[in-house]
């Protein structure tokens, strides 16, 4: 529940303070590079199946053995704990999930610093309202949340996927924990989904996507958008069944190569309404340097993407009207 506090005290804790800054130790790295740090959330996106909670397992069993799993290296100070929220599986399947982390991190029970909820049964509201509790109760340090798209009635729609995306933000600073969002794509397109997809990835600190490869089954983990880090190489995993388990294996077809593809024609139209809403709702206006930074956060590409290829295609379609500089959206 959001704090009642009078504007004034609201400006008072906003007010910028000009004093050197650390950045704090981080809680989850891949292949070194920084990917979480507590006050922050990440996402991870990807298809049904596509083995993003196999890959989430993988951060959970690092910070429970202090062990690196394929570069991925999860750190708690002793006494931390890990939070699962799991707001979609069948009691079965969680019970599954859980025996394959008590396989990952070798022991016949789970450490008594990891807890985990299923909430499957359960409404939007009464599952936010729970994990704040459980932020009260537990005071985890990191919560994973399997599957954001359950917190929300509709995912298209835009106060309610504010209103999730806030309260990631106000509880991760509040209780000074890190969050692990899991997030479904749109299969028409391969973007995480509606409104809410968007907005949690804007506000992410890093926003990372697995993708399977339907031939051989394997699958990678890469970065989408890191703000605090330089991008780390993808890494690719397949099941092995003689040796029940998944090893690192190389794969060339990665979503990296895949992105050289980029298109504004993966997108339709309600799409790109959809996005530019979100970034014209902080501003009427922007010119040309802020809004290709805000561009490069909705689309998830790079400076000449959105220079060479989503600019000239906003406008000549209509999206954005350009004037003395400034960008604005193209009234209907």
């Amino acid at each position: 529940m959001e704090d009642k506090k009078t504007i004034d005290q609201i400006i008072i804790d906003s007010l910028y303070l000009d004093i050197e800054r650390v950045l704090p130790p981080p809680l989850i790295t891949i292949q070194n590079k920084v990917i979480l740090t507590d006050s922050n959330y990440l996402t991870i996106s990807g298809l049904p199946k596509s083995r993003k909670t196999s890959f989430m397992q993988f951060f959970i069993a690092s910070a429970l053995t202090n062990n690196a799993f394929f570069g991925i290296k999860t750190e708690l100070k002793k006494g931390e704990k890990i939070v699962l929220i799991d707001t979609e599986q069948s009691i079965f399947d969680f019970q599954k999930q859980n025996f394959f982390l008590k396989k990952l991190v070798k022991k016949n029970k789970l450490p008594n610093n990891f807890s985990a909820y299923l909430f499957r049964e359960h409404e939007p509201n009464i599952i936010l309202e729970a994990i704040e509790k459980i932020c009260i109760t537990d005071k985890p340090k990191i919560i994973f949340l399997d599957n954001l798209t359950e917190l929300v009635i509709n995912p298209n729609d835009l106060i309610e996927a504010k209103k999730v995306t806030q309260f990631l933000k106000r509880i991760s600073a509040k209780y000074n924990c890190g969050i692990v969002c899991l997030l479904h794509l749109n299969k028409t397109n391969g973007f995480t989904l509606g409104n809410l997809g968007s907005y949690a990835d804007r506000g992410a600190q890093s926003v990372l996507k697995v993708s399977i490869d339907k031939e051989t089954s394997i699958s990678t983990l890469e970065c989408t958008m890191l703000r605090t880090d330089a991008h780390f190489n993808p890494i690719s995993i397949e099941y092995n069944n003689n040796e029940n388990c998944y090893h690192e294996v190389e794969n060339n077809n990665t979503e990296t190569e895949k992105r050289k593809k980029f298109s504004m024609a993966n997108y339709t139209k309600k799409d790109i309404e959809n996005r530019l809403n979100i970034i014209f709702e902080i501003s009427d206006n922007y010119t040309y340097s802020p809004l290709c930074e805000e561009l490069k956060k909705i689309f998830g590409v790079g400076n000449n993407s959105v220079k060479q290829i989503v600019i000239p295609y906003l406008i000549g379609n209509k999206f954005l009207y350009s004037k003395n500089s400034n960008y604005t959206l193209t009234k209907n």
